[in-house]
């Protein structure tokens, strides 16, 4: 029963943010939801399992989104791909040395919270690398809220009136995945990819395989896709399971992270402004475009913020999901290796 208890709670507030509009409002509702359960029965519970269902649907969702023209279309932006990441690591090995040094969060974690990943997927690696999930969910919130919410806005008054290319069309509307069948063939070829990467052993491998595997198998049958329910399901899921380890203890050390989340935005900040000017003069994007390809936001978030922009251009929807897929599949190892190096 504690189990059911732990997922109503969850579920019950992350709608409520959810239809409140709140960013990332389904996980973060399931994490106070849980969280509040277990700091007034002490009984919040979720086994590792709902853990890696959410791994695999969060994976099956990114990569039944990418379709055969779009991987395509990826050889375009493998240099300012590239770029991109590169800088963007960069600047998460430098901002998680700072904040590992001005406060008493571990190096690991550290790297966790500072990486260009998603408040719904680093928390997820975070529990599984055995780092601290509470901490990565608090810091990827709030570079989720100033990716979304600050960063766009700044571009555009430093870039107003700058004349934009032309570029390629932005991606269309892909299937919404309402039929059955498809869904559940994505996610059991997801399922599959997931657990033979939870096998082997690989940090965030369960996620990273899902990820690969779903848009091997997009490619094979075009019409895989998955409904934006499940995805909050996985949300949910995510959420709860990071809930419902956050007790009295947790919340006291959750106060050390202004510091951090500050080091955080700056560096943020300072690498879109860096890796925008790089891309503008090697003549890959315009300004707005470059800073807009730096900024850590998610795929969908950056198709949406940039139509909002007056850009209309694929190239940075698919290099923000190139982003993604290389931070869940190459980063965690790749932190793991820094964090056991530098320790």
């Amino acid at each position: 029963m504690q189990i059911a208890y732990t997922l109503l709670a969850a579920a019950a507030v992350g709608l409520v943010l959810n239809r409140l509009r709140v960013p990332g409002g389904m996980m973060i509702g399931a994490v106070i939801g849980a969280c509040a359960l277990n700091l007034a029965l002490g009984n919040a519970q979720l086994p590792a399992y709902f853990k890696t269902a959410a791994q695999v649907v969060a994976g099956a969702f990114v990569g039944s989104g990418v379709s055969r023209g779009e991987l395509g279309e990826m050889r375009k932006v493998l240099k300012p791909a590239a770029i991109v990441i590169l800088g963007l690591l960069l600047l998460n090995v430098l901002s998680a040395l700072l904040v590992h040094r001005v406060s008493s969060i571990g190096l690991l974690t550290s790297l966790l919270c500072t990486a260009p990943g998603g408040i719904s997927d680093m928390p997820i690696v975070a529990a599984e690398m055995g780092a601290d999930a509470s901490k990565v969910l608090v810091m990827q919130f709030v570079r989720f809220i100033f990716g979304i919410g600050v960063f766009p806005a700044l571009i555009a008054k430093l870039t107003a009136g700058e004349v934009q290319s032309a570029g390629g069309p932005a991606a269309g509307a892909k299937n919404k995945g309402k039929e059955l069948l498809p869904v559940f063939l994505t996610l059991l070829a997801a399922t599959a990819a997931g657990l033979l990467g939870k096998a082997s052993g690989i940090p965030a491998g369960t996620m990273a395989f899902a990820t690969v595997g779903s848009i091997a198998f997009k490619l094979l049958y075009p019409r895989a896709a998955l409904p934006l329910g499940v995805r909050r399901t996985a949300q949910c899921l995510s959420g709860a399971y990071v809930g419902a380890g956050i007790g009295v203890a947790q919340l006291m050390e959750l106060r050390l992270l202004a510091g951090p989340a500050l080091i955080l935005i700056l560096t943020l900040a300072t690498g879109t402004l860096l890796i925008g000017t790089v891309l503008k003069r090697m003549g890959l994007f315009s300004f707005r475009e470059g800073m807009l390809a730096a900024t850590p936001a998610g795929a969908s978030d950056m198709a949406l913020i940039s139509a909002d922009l007056g850009i209309r251009n694929i190239r940075l929807i698919l290099l923000q999901v190139m982003r993604m897929i290389t931070v869940i599949t190459f980063f965690p190892s790749l932190f793991k290796l820094i964090a056991g190096w530098l320790s």
